[in-house]
């Protein structure tokens, strides 16, 4: 992989909507020699798909974020996203209908990995999806990639009054579309950083965010590097407004 794939990946993991003919002129390359990598880095199982997450707060659902050391890993349908890191530590966002069930999964989840090492119940308040927010959510939920135009010919509506919902969405962080890369393949560094200090570290990582789960207090960010160096030299300015901020560089993730 060279520069330019690396540039690629990192355009689709902050949004995995962004068009071709977008990163082609994002990276001044024409809409042909852009095909022909994206098209490279499919063949070579490199990026593999898409996903659409959305958040369990659009389907009236409560969600919390737990870590636990990474001896063992646990799959059920109600982990709605996984960070699996080098160091020490498994990420889950888990979700349920209230907090009784989230104790459950939190007991079975104990039961089956340990005491959790951290564990963060962001403040939310639960979304009333609208028909319209539905019907989105479903068509994205097959091909998260469809472009706004498209979705409007399925349902007969403008592609302007679609274009606003998924921005207020995405914007809510109720959605995220997230490509599938097997990192294992690639050199390039994804991190995150769990802070009390969300806020003031938001602005030294913009460079580098993909994505942040957070109810503007504290909250877990996950940042792209092309290498350790660089990946390093945000940690550093990270850690310079919080000391105590929690660093994982991460080797696989999964979004549901």
């Amino acid at each position: 992989m060279d520069i330019i794939d690396k540039r690629i990946l990192f355009y689709l993991l902050k949004d995995g909507r962004i068009s071709q003919r977008r990163i082609a002129s994002l990276l001044n390359l024409t809409p042909a020699s852009l095909n022909y990598r994206f098209k490279k880095l499919m063949d070579s199982e490199i990026l593999k798909g898409f996903k659409l997450y959305v958040n369990p707060n659009f389907f009236g659902k409560y969600q919390i974020f737990i870590a636990f050391k990474n001896y063992t890993d646990i799959d059920a349908d109600w982990i709605s996203f996984k960070l699996k890191c080098l160091e020490w530590l498994n990420v889950y966002g888990i979700y349920a209908s209230d907090n009784i069930e989230l104790k459950d999964k939190i007991g079975y989840m104990t039961k089956e990995l340990g005491e959790p090492v951290l564990s963060y119940f962001p403040l939310q308040s639960l979304f009333r999806a609208s028909n319209l927010d539905q019907k989105i959510v479903e068509i994205l939920k097959v091909d998260p990639r469809l472009s706004s135009s498209e979705i409007s010919k399925k349902m007969n509506i403008s592609s302007r009054i679609i274009e606003k919902h998924i921005r207020y969405l995405r914007h809510r962080g109720l959605i995220l579309v997230a490509p599938q890369i097997d990192l294992g393949k690639t050199d390039i560094i994804i991190f995150s950083i769990f802070s009390k200090n969300i806020d003031e570290i938001t602005v030294v990582l913009q460079e580098c965010k993909l994505w942040q789960f957070t109810d503007g207090y504290a909250g877990i960010t996950v940042c792209y590097a092309d290498n350790m160096e660089r990946a390093r030299k945000y940690i550093d300015l990270a850690r310079q407004i919080d000391s105590t901020a929690d660093v994982m560089i991460i080797y696989d993730y999964m979004f549901q």
